[in-house]
């Protein structure tokens, strides 16, 4: 992007969500992270830190409120906030869990982006928001994720019909397994922290679930992101853009 644009990024203070905040920072924009922690060691001090509960409607709205009133009009906003749950077979499926996974990732999601489609800049406005391959396909022991991602690609579909009349679209990263920290740690635990047997796993999965043989970076969503963002995507809407090395 050539201009400075106001961009909100919720879940900012881990993962993909510090790395595409601290990106568009970078790139000379203003940055404003929403998030349960308004103090990050992660996020450049250039970021401002906004306490934000997506599950809580007046919470949202109040923080979209402050960025419109400090630095006007929406340009970007980055829905990004969400969890990934510990893995549970369907007949063990715990529902209170099952109901908190929803509700961050899927009501969440809905919440953000309904506090703050007053204050986005119309037209013109991008909407990213964070979904998954899951968003379209079905992986075992997941199924509140599963489900909280396939809402997503509703949402994104919806609201871009929605926004489309005042020019602003919405779109969706879709990530499959992207080498993050997280990532890395699921993968050892769940090979008795044996860091060979965790290697080997994530090299497995490369070789034989993508098309290119890898898996994602961190920067190749962030770059994609980056995209959606910008005018050169100004075309796009409505669309889930999948980032997992050719998962077919």
């Amino acid at each position: 992007m050539t201009n400075s644009k106001v961009v909100v990024v919720t879940g900012a203070n881990s993962g993909i969500g510090t790395a595409i905040a601290n990106h568009f920072s970078e790139s000379g924009n203003r940055v404003i992270s929403l998030d349960l922690k308004s103090d990050s060691t992660t996020l450049l001090p250039s970021i401002l830190s906004l306490y934000c509960d997506v599950t809580e409607e007046s919470s949202a709205t109040e923080a979209m409120s402050k960025v419109r009133n400090e630095f006007g009009p929406i340009d970007v906003l980055i829905v990004n906030a969400g969890v990934v749950p510990a893995w549970q077979s369907t007949e063990k499926i715990d529902i209170a869990d099952f109901e908190r996974v929803l509700r961050i990732n899927l009501l969440g999601s809905v919440i953000t982006l309904k506090a703050a489609t007053k204050h986005l800049r119309s037209p013109g406005a991008s909407v990213v928001m964070t979904g998954s391959i899951n968003s379209w396909k079905g992986d075992p022991n997941i199924a509140s994720y599963v489900a909280s991602k396939h809402g997503i690609a509703g949402v994104v579909k919806s609201s871009a019909l929605d926004l489309g009349k005042r020019g602003i679209r919405v779109n969706a990263v879709a990530p499959g397994a992207v080498l993050t920290d997280a990532l890395r740690k699921r993968v050892l635990e769940r090979n008795n922290n044996d860091a060979s047997k965790a290697d080997a796993y994530l090299a497995q999965l490369a070789a034989t679930t993508t098309a290119l043989g890898r898996i994602a970076t961190i920067a190749d969503v962030v770059h994609t992101v980056e995209f959606l963002a910008s005018e050169r995507s100004n075309a796009i809407t409505g669309q889930l853009i999948n980032v997992d090395g050719g998962v077919l």
